[in-house]
């Protein structure tokens, strides 16, 4: 599976179960070929099958680097913590009391 492939398969895969995914970037540096971006990223889980809900938000500080090649991303990186919506996903998936 190519680059770009895997990159358009990423994203719809993250579609599904945050359909309100966001960026916000706060800062950017450009340094020749590579290009730094720092900021927020978030959303609100949607486990499968169920419905939006408000302690479904998530949000948690991110950083990308973007190298490019001959005026077309070569690489791109994420740096994130990923704990935030880890922690909305099994609190979903956790049995519900009576």
């Amino acid at each position: 599976m190519s680059a770009a492939r895997r990159l358009r398969w990423g994203g719809r895969s993250t579609l599904q179960i945050v359909p309100d995914f966001w960026i916000r970037i706060e800062e950017a540096v450009n340094n020749l070929d590579t290009v730094s971006l720092f900021g927020t990223t978030g959303g609100t889980y949607v486990p499968p099958g169920g419905e939006p809900c408000p302690e479904n938000r998530w949000e948690t500080p991110a950083a990308w680097r973007v190298k490019v090649k001959d005026g077309k991303v070569a690489e791109w990186r994420v740096y994130a913590d990923n704990e935030p919506i880890r922690q909305r996903m099994k609190a979903a998936a956790a049995p519900k009391s009576a």
